[in-house]
């Protein structure tokens, strides 16, 4: 059994992933990690360079090794799910858990990093994330099993994700699909 993090980019799943991975004693895997470093190079780049198409490539590829496995949190790129193969993978062993943010505080936190192309190139970063959302909403909403909302933040990093992988934990346990044993 896994878990497999999903939702859009900024909502903390690698963060909080790796948090939830540690409470579970399971391993945490991070496929846009994973993509990098089979490509050698950053998303940005293999998207500047090859096109989404080919990141996607790749991503299958990650998402095919990551099915395979038992006992890890999975943070997923925000739009690995929406491709129903890689979603009918992840799914087989494992639950889904979607983290939802207000997108005021997505755009953020994005604001920050450098790292993220863009997904529609059309438009500001703040205007690009609500059309994704709205774009994604419905998909991801049909695959989760599990919905946890991560807007709450509070000064202490630490603590902020202790809290959000111990809520997403009890979730967990209440939901019918998820076995650990």
């Amino acid at each position: 059994m896994n878990v497999i993090l999903t939702g859009l980019r900024g909502t903390g799943k690698s963060s909080v992933g790796k948090v939830l991975a540690q409470r579970l004693n399971f391993a945490f895997v991070d496929t846009d990690t994973r993509i990098e470093d089979l490509a050698g190079c950053r998303i940005a780049a293999i998207v500047a360079q090859h096109g989404w198409e080919h990141f996607r490539a790749l991503e299958r590829q990650v998402v095919t090794q990551v099915a395979a496995t038992d006992r890890h949190v999975v943070a997923t790129g925000g739009g690995t799910l929406i491709e129903a193969e890689n979603t009918r993978r992840l799914k087989t062993r494992g639950v889904v858990v979607l983290l939802v943010c207000d997108l005021s505080i997505l755009q953020r936190r994005l604001a920050l990093d450098s790292n993220r192309p863009s997904l529609t190139g059309q438009g500001s970063a703040a205007v690009e994330l609500a059309q994704v959302w709205e774009a994604r909403r419905e998909r991801y909403h049909a695959i989760a099993d599990v919905t946890y909302d991560v807007s709450a933040e509070s000064a202490n990093v630490v603590e902020n994700l202790e809290r959000k992988a111990a809520d997403i934990e009890a979730l967990l346990h209440q939901t019918p699909c998820f076995r650990t044993g």
